[in-house]
C-alpha cells in the first residue's frame, strides 16, 4: 500500500504538477501569438482547476504515506528517527515542498492569480525548480564540490538539452490529457444533472 501511495506521490509532483508549471509558461507564449485566445483562456480554466484538484490529492497523498509509513513500514529505532526528523532543527526541510506545493496549488483558485503573467511565471517557476533541486544546484556550485571533470556539453548535470525538452514535452502532454479527462468529465456531470432537473 505505501509503495503504490509513494508511486502516486511521485507521478503527482514530477509528472503533473512540473508539467503544469511547464504548460504555463508554453501557454503564455501561445497568448502572445494566437488569434484564438478564447479557446486558451477557457482550457486555462480547466487545467487551473485541475492543478488545484492535483494540490489538495498531494497534500492528502504525502500526509496518508507519511501516516502508514510510520505505523506500517517503521521500526521502533525508525520511529523516533521520524519523530525527530519532524520536530528538530531542520523539520522546515520535511514540511517546507509539501507545503509548499500545497500552498501555491491553492493560489491558482484566486481569478488576479491566474490572470496577470508575472504571478504565474512565479509560481511556474517554483512547480518547476523544487526546494531540492535548488539545494542540489546551489551544493554543486560549491567551491568545495565542484567536480574537476565539467564537460562543455552536459554542463555538469549529465543530462542534454534534449532530453531536457523532451522530458517536459512529456510532461506537458501528461497534464494536458489530465484537463482533457477533467473538462470530459465535469461536461458530463453538467449535461446528468441538467438533465434530472428538467424531468
Amino acid at each position: 500500500m505505501t509503495t503504490i501511495l509513494d508511486f502516486l506521490l511521485e507521478f503527482i509532483r514530477v509528472d503533473l504538477i512540473i508539467g503544469f508549471g511547464w504548460y504555463s509558461i508554453i501557454l503564455f507564449t501561445l497568448l502572445l501569438f494566437s488569434f484564438r485566445n478564447e479557446l486558451l483562456k477557457e482550457f486555462d480554466k480547466y487545467a487551473c482547476r485541475t492543478i488545484v484538484f492535483l494540490g489538495i490529492l498531494y497534500g492528502i497523498v504525502w500526509f496518508l504515506a507519511s501516516i502508514l509509513n510510520y505505523f506500517i513500514e517503521f521500526d521502533e529505532e525508525q520511529k523516533a528517527q521520524f519523530i525527530r526528523r519532524l520536530t528538530g532543527k531542520y523539520s522546515f526541510g520535511l514540511w517546507l515542498q509539501p507545503l509548499f506545493w500545497l500552498g501555491l496549488t491553492q493560489l491558482l483558485r484566486f481569478q488576479f492569480v491566474r490572470k496577470y503573467l508575472l504571478l504565474r511565471l512565479i509560481i511556474c517557476i517554483f512547480f518547476i525548480l523544487t526546494f531540492e533541486h535548488f539545494v542540489i544546484i546551489y551544493t554543486s556550485f560549491q567551491r568545495d564540490y565542484l567536480p574537476s571533470s565539467w564537460t562543455l556539453y552536459n554542463y555538469g548535470f549529465g543530462v542534454t538539452w534534449w532530453q531536457i525538452v523532451l522530458s517536459a514535452l512529456v510532461k506537458i502532454v501528461e497534464f494536458t490529457l489530465l484537463v482533457f479527462v477533467y473538462r470530459y468529465l465535469k461536461n458530463q456531470k453538467s449535461l446528468i444533472s441538467n438533465q434530472k432537473s428538467n424531468e
